[in-house]
C-alpha cells in the first residue's frame, strides 16, 4: 500500500503548496513544506492551530507532515481533529487509512478506505490499497474484487503480481501464472516474482 500512496502524497503536497499566497501561519507552513522543512512546517501549523487560524486545514496539513515523517500516532490524531471540525475529504480518509495500516489497525484502515472510495470512486489506487488490506484480513475473494476492478482501469505490474499470489493461495494456479507472466511482461523483475513464477509455473 505504501508505494501507492506516494502519488497521493505528491498530489496533496502540490495542492497545499500551490495556494501559498498570504503571510498567515497556515501559508507560512505550506511554504516550509514546499522546501522540505517538515518539522518547521509542523511548528508553524501548531502556531496556526493555537491561534485558531484556519484550524481545520492546519490540522490536516500538520497530519500530512506527520505522515511523511512516519509519526503515525500524531498523524492520526490530527486527521481525527480535522474530521471532527468538518473535513470529510477523501484525501483525509486515504491518508488516515494509510496511517492506521502502518499501525496494524487494519479494520480502521479498511473503514477509512471504504469512505474514501465512496467519496471519490475515480481515485483508482484506493481499490488496490483496499484490496491489500483485505488480504491482510484474510478476505481474499473481496480482495480479488478490488484488484479486478483496479486492473480493469490500470495496467499495473505489481497489482498483477499481488493478484497472482492471491490466486495461488486459493489454488487457482493457471490464473496465477497468467498474472505472473503479465507482470513480467510489463517490466516487473522483482526477485520474489521471479522466484514464485519459477517455482509454480515451469
Amino acid at each position: 500500500m505504501k508505494k501507492y500512496l506516494i502519488l497521493l502524497f505528491i498530489i496533496i503536497f502540490n495542492s497545499i503548496i500551490c495556494n501559498a499566497q498570504s503571510n498567515t501561519f497556515l501559508e507560512k507552513g505550506k511554504n516550509e513544506m514546499r522546501i522540505g522543512n517538515l518539522q518547521k512546517a509542523i511548528d508553524i501549523f501548531t502556531e496556526s492551530i493555537n491561534k485558531n487560524e484556519n484550524i481545520t486545514e492546519s490540522y490536516f496539513a500538520r497530519g500530512l507532515c506527520y505522515n511523511l515523517l512516519k509519526d503515525y500516532d500524531n498523524s492520526i490524531k490530527d486527521f481525527i481533529n480535522s474530521e471532527n471540525l468538518g473535513n470529510k475529504d477523501d484525501k483525509l480518509y486515504t491518508l488516515r487509512g494509510f496511517a492506521y495500516s502502518q499501525k496494524g489497525k487494519n479494520d480502521l484502515a479498511l473503514n477509512d478506505l471504504d469512505k474514501a472510495i465512496l467519496l471519490n470512486e475515480n481515485f483508482n489506487k484506493n481499490y488496490f490499497n483496499r484490496g491489500m488490506l483485505k488480504v491482510r484480513l484474510n478476505k481474499n475473494n473481496d480482495a480479488l474484487d478490488d484488484l479486478n476492478y483496479y486492473l480493469s482501469k490500470v495496467d499495473d505490474p505489481n497489482a498483477y503480481f499481488e493478484r497472482g499470489k492471491i490466486y495461488l493461495s486459493i489454488s487457482k494456479k493457471n490464473e496465477a501464472c497468467k498474472d505472473f507472466e503479465k507482470s513480467i511482461s510489463l517490466g516487473n523483475n522483482d526477485e520474489k516474482l521471479m522466484s514464485t513464477q519459477k517455482n509454480n509455473c515451469n
